[in-house]
């Protein structure tokens, strides 16, 4: 008898991104994650420290402040893979932080305040001779 491998889901398409978020698990209170790439349905991203175990479920809070709950489901040291339990919408997550990207560049100010003063006074010479 032939084994029958579980249907597989197409691959979503994939934001490669580095996108700094939030997580917490019921073992591991919270702790900043890189987002490495997202889709609609998952996130795989990278920790400092204890990573999530497979099966652990989490709570994860996404670049826009959009809090997700998600299911490890693999681990290579400190990085992971998470199946979101509802999928979202990445258009309307890109667009929200473009949008905050570009408010941030309209405030931005390149102006250079210098808070140390480069003091080029040099010693008179006659004086560290008497010294």
């Amino acid at each position: 008898m032939k084994h029958q491998s579980p249907p597989q889901h197409p691959r979503d398409n994939r934001e490669r991104r580095l996108l700094k978020g939030h997580m917490q698990t019921d073992r591991l209170p919270g702790f900043e994650i890189v987002i490495r790439n997202i889709s609609a349905r998952g996130l795989c991203a990278t920790c400092k420290g204890l990573p999530p175990l497979v099966g652990e479920f989490a709570e994860i809070q996404l670049p826009d402040n959009r809090t997700v709950m998600a299911n490890v489901r693999w681990t290579n040291d400190q990085i992971f893979g998470v199946e979101f339990e509802e999928a979202i919408n990445l258009a309307v997550m890109m667009d929200t932080l473009q949008r905050l990207r570009d408010l941030a560049d309209r405030n931005a100010s390149w102006e250079v305040k210098s808070k140390h003063r480069v003091s080029d006074h040099r010693p008179d010479v006659a004086l560290l001779r008497r010294l």
